[in-house]
């Protein structure tokens, strides 16, 4: 009989707090509720989404998030790269600029889709350009020798357009695809590789 006492002592003494706990919890944030308090607001002054608070602080989360919206240069543009087939960029006043591209690497004499597309504002125009291994074209049509490519979007939102080129020559290139918007603002992204 004495166990069942014990275990009936223990049962109140351990169970009764966590029977009782999610009421005072629930009470207590009534009460702050009321108070017009806010638990869970940001400090004061602190602007999550400003690029200069962001870029400059030692967080690196906060720092994480500012290459992540491309705000951690000058030119508030992000830089695409590697071998994947999609490069994303947006300027601060949230035009974005993709640039698509073949799944395959590209190789020296072999094509290359490259498209671009402009979204979130009203698009004026697509374009690229590239710079590329060699100062002139003796094997002609080099995409690095046909100069900037621009596409009229008269305000189409999103706004994309695809261009078939060829790296005639193996070595590094670089492809600067950029949007411009109705209102003057532009996104420029760069990706680079080097045709095998």
């Amino acid at each position: 009989m004495q166990r069942v006492w014990r275990a009936l002592a223990a049962l109140l003494l351990l169970g009764a707090p966590v029977l009782l706990a999610p009421t005072g919890i629930v009470m207590a944030a009534g009460d702050l509720a009321l108070q017009g308090a806010s638990v869970l607001s940001p400090a004061a002054g602190i602007n999550n989404d400003d690029p200069d608070e962001l870029c400059r602080s030692g967080n690196p989360r906060k720092q994480k998030k500012c290459r992540y919206n491309g705000w951690d240069n000058d030119n508030a543009w992000t830089t695409g790269g590697g071998p994947d087939a999609r490069s994303i960029g947006s300027a601060r006043s949230g035009l974005t600029v993709e640039l698509w591209r073949s799944n395959e690497w590209p190789k020296a004499n072999s094509n290359l889709t490259l498209a671009v597309k402009g979204d979130q504002a009203p698009i004026s125009q697509v374009s690229w350009r590239a710079v590329g291994p060699t100062a002139d074209d003796p094997a002609g049509d080099d995409m690095a020798h046909r100069g900037e490519q621009t596409y009229d979007c008269a305000g189409a939102v999103p706004c994309a357009f695809a261009w078939n080129v060829v790296p005639r020559y193996s070595g590094y290139y670089a492809v600067y695809a950029k949007v411009r918007d109705t209102s003057g603002n532009e996104a420029e992204l760069v990706w680079k590789f080097t045709a095998d």
